[in-house]
């Protein structure tokens, strides 16, 4: 299976907490995959699947459980994987600037376990 290009946000840092950063969308696009605001929180490994971080979109002033997805280490520095639904979406979380620009690139319909060509390609 080919990948698609990606649809492409760029998140912003907006608020700060001893373990949690909250992210406001900067571009802006016709259908948003991504909610206006993120917040991503480190991991407290409660989960089995051991992220490192966790995403959390927001609707109409609340936060949406269950969370979006965990985000999981690759081979590169701050590029970090995670996926909508089961294995449905592909997204690449990149942070940027120590952590205050957040570029996400959303790969609808497609899921690799195979990275490496797409993090080259960023």
């Amino acid at each position: 299976m080919v990948a698609t290009k990606p649809i492409k946000y760029e998140y912003k840092a907006t608020k700060y907490f001893k373990t949690t950063t909250h992210y406001t969308l900067q571009t802006k696009h016709k259908r948003t995959q991504l909610t206006e605001m993120l917040n991503i929180s480190e991991s407290r490994n409660f989960a089995k699947s051991k992220p490192v971080f966790w995403c959390q979109e927001r609707k109409a002033n609340k936060w949406i459980k269950p969370r979006l997805t965990g985000l999981f280490k690759t081979e590169k520095p701050n590029v970090y994987w995670g996926c909508r639904g089961k294995f449905k979406d592909l997204i690449l979380f990149v942070f940027t600037d120590n952590k205050e620009t957040l570029t996400i690139y959303y790969y609808k319909d497609f899921f690799t376990r195979n990275l490496k060509p797409l993090i080259n390609n960023l």
